[in-house]
């Protein structure tokens, strides 16, 4: 595999911005690839170990050749940038479906249609992956929210949105997930995930709902990627 780090000058953020590229070891310019875009991807990279289990994945055949795109983020705009009402939300969708998705399909070799590309996050970062896709659903085919921090007002917003086009949703949550902390307050993340599950069963939306023994926590959403990966691509 390689990681490489490129300095995107976002003209939505009106700032420099990193982002990590995943390429497998077998990738050639001569086919064309799936691309996983990935919320808190400096977490997603150090904590999570999703290059390393991407390699593993790969090469037991457990998942197609594939490129992942990590967006780290600065953790005092992660709420702006994040949630829904923060003031660089609707900057950080567009700096993400227009300028990052156009930036890949430019430099490297991927599948152009929206159901080649997959946004991930958990907590937050599944808030704003959903989010995104709602905004742009011919961009993004597919979501995975690992541990999504919504609640009753997000997703009603959900409720409200008319889903033009197919989307592919893969959610877990964790059965402790019932009093996490959060800038907002303290969330029941259980009840919330549920609402959002019985939503969505409702839309143009092909649904995977999954529950985990565990809490808000590191190490449970990287034991469950696995899972998640295989789910998605296998």
């Amino acid at each position: 595999m390689a990681l490489e780090e490129i300095t995107l000058d976002s003209r939505h953020l009106g700032s420099p911005e990193k982002l990590i590229v995943y390429t497998p070891a077998r990738y050639s310019p001569l086919y064309s690839y799936p691309v996983i875009y990935v919320q808190d991807g400096e977490d997603y990279l150090s904590m999570g170990r999703m290059a390393t289990l991407l390699d593993k994945l790969i090469e037991e055949k457990k998942l197609p050749d594939l490129l992942a795109v990590f967006l780290p983020v600065d953790k005092t705009k992660r709420q702006s940038r994040y949630h829904p009402d923060g003031q660089e939300h609707l900057s950080y969708r567009r700096f993400l479906a227009e300028e990052v998705v156009s930036y890949i399909d430019t430099h490297y070799s991927t599948h152009p249609l929206g159901n080649g590309r997959t946004l991930l996050g958990e907590s937050l970062g599944g808030v704003v992956s959903l989010f995104t896709a709602l905004s742009y659903p011919h961009t993004f085919g597919q979501v995975a929210c690992q541990s999504a921090a919504m609640d009753t007002s997000l997703n009603e917003r959900v409720a409200e949105t008319d889903f033009i086009v197919p989307l592919n949703l893969y959610l877990e949550i964790g059965t402790e997930e019932t009093a996490v902390q959060s800038g907002r307050g303290t969330l029941d993340l259980v009840s919330a995930n549920n609402e959002l599950r019985d939503i969505l069963q409702k839309k143009m939306a092909t649904l995977v709902y999954e529950t985990f023994e565990g809490d808000h926590t590191w190490g449970f959403w990287q034991a469950n990627l696995p899972r998640m990966l295989c789910t998605l691509y296998g």
